[in-house]
């Protein structure tokens, strides 16, 4: 058996060939796969092993001998913090990677036709992102908002996040500006109150949401601390503390009390209006996710007279964007509120053809096979991807059409797999860049049924 070249400290030289489909640098040491997290294309550079396995082992840069295909990061915070790890290439050569890696996976995965993906679709590169969450702590012995390290509860005081809309990193300073006047204790080693500063914003409306997760709603100090905040944000659509006093690391309690405002903000996508609470799930990019939305409409090629099955449908979105094309959408979802909001959603829109049931679509869709009629199957799982009891059920209903959002290209290569050995097969996928300077990439994929 062939020896591990290195091991945990050595220093060695390498040259990044590619790109992994989680963002690090691809090197190679006689056929054994180094990654370089932060690296380029084309870039030498030394690194330090951090960690060895029996076919890979993960280097830190220590220095970039020769520079490659790169460029200076727009954030001063890059590679401190845990939000981007592309911020360093170029936006084009992140599609063309993107493009590349999710050919590769599916090919690799699933033997998925490369032919069949098409290249990445663009968004907004910078200020793209409609909510942020700051965790709250002491650094340089003050109380600060910022980011986590990755894998760490270190706090990297980012002030101005260039992915966030700026509104978010206004509220964020702001607050964390009169959490300091007034003294407020972050909460540390389960003690203290402030935890996190979450902000929601909408372009469209400009409308901001501001949530303070708190030990506990009732503090020393709340009056004042409110009324300041007032004063210095008298714009705000709605404020709400939230009541988080568990030690695990979950951001969100389960009481809240509303401030001031309605305690949610509206947002669209398209015509569509769409109402954002502090729990609600809601795409953090809406015109990536119109984008995602049309392809999806697209390729459901509705008619009016189709009968669409939303599974994983979340707060509805999807569905209602697919309404005034179908006859009917009937949507299944696990979280209660959001299938709630889903409703509420429809009547804010004047969307009579939709329905929603609650329960776990892998439990709920095998039961309701036999006696379901559906022309369209959207499927938008999370990352996990589809149980495969599910997808035997998707192929029990046998619609037309199969159009399948996913948030990973590995698991939906295994998906595109079993459907593609029961009667359905791959037409096109098209990726879309949902979060630029990010690893992520999310894809929009068209199965038809190729026989009865």
């Amino acid at each position: 058996m062939k020896s591990v070249p290195v091991k945990i400290k050595d220093e060695i030289t390498v040259q990044i060939d590619s790109i992994s489909n989680r963002g690090e640098g691809v090197a190679s040491i006689d056929g054994y796969t180094v990654f370089v997290p932060f690296a380029a294309p084309e870039d030498v550079v030394l690194v330090e092993i951090i960690s060895v396995k029996k076919n890979y082992c993960r280097g830190l840069i220590k220095e970039i001998v020769k520079a490659g295909i790169r460029k200076e990061p727009k954030c001063p915070w890059f590679g401190q913090c845990g939000g981007c790890n592309l911020q360093h290439l170029d936006y084009q050569e992140q599609l063309r990677i993107k493009t590349e890696t999710t050919q590769t996976t599916l090919n690799k995965i699933g033997g998925i036709d490369p032919a069949l993906v098409r290249n990445t679709i663009s968004t907004r590169p910078w200020n793209y992102r409609n909510k942020m969450q700051a965790p709250v702590a002491i650094y340089d012995g003050d109380i600060t908002a910022g980011l986590y390290r990755p894998r760490s509860n270190e706090l990297v005081p980012v002030e101005e996040c260039v992915i966030q809309h700026n509104p978010n990193n206004e509220l964020t300073r702001i607050t964390a500006e009169i959490a300091r006047e007034c003294k407020l204790a972050p909460w540390t080693g389960g003690k203290g109150l402030l935890r996190h500063i979450v902000t929601r914003h909408s372009e469209a409306t400009g409308q901001s949401l501001l949530v303070l997760v708190v030990a506990q709603l009732d503090f020393p100090g709340r009056g004042q601390f409110l009324q300041k905040l007032r004063q210095a944000l008298p714009d705000l659509e709605t404020l709400v503390l939230n009541e988080n006093p568990r030690p695990a690391n979950v951001i969100l309690g389960d009481r809240e009390e509303i401030i001031w405002g309605p305690g949610y903000i509206i947002d669209t996508i398209g015509d569509l209006q769409f109402k954002i609470s502090a729990r609600s799930f809601w795409q953090v990019n809406p015109q990536g996710a119109q984008k995602i939305y049309q392809q999806a409409k697209d390729y459901a090629r509705l008619t009016g007279k189709e009968t669409v099955l939303d599974i994983y449908c979340g707060t509805g979105s999807i569905g209602l964007y697919l309404a005034n094309k179908a006859k009917k959408i009937i949507g299944i979802e696990s979280n209660l509120s959001a299938v709630q909001d889903a409703r509420d959603n429809a009547r804010l829109n004047d969307i009579e053809n939709a329905e929603f049931h609650a329960g776990k679509a892998e439990e709920v869709l095998p039961k309701m096979a036999k006696d379901t009629d559906a022309d369209v199957v959207i499927l938008d799982p999370p990352r996990k991807g589809c149980a495969e009891p599910l997808l035997e059920a998707v192929i029990q209903i046998c619609p037309r059409r199969i159009v399948y959002v996913s948030c990973n290209p590995a698991t939906l290569a295994r998906d595109l797999k079993l459907l593609e050995g029961k009667s359905y097969q791959v037409q096109e996928v098209q990726p879309v860049d949902m979060f630029p300077h990010t690893s992520h990439v999310e894809c929009v994929v068209l199965m038809s049924r190729v026989n009865e």
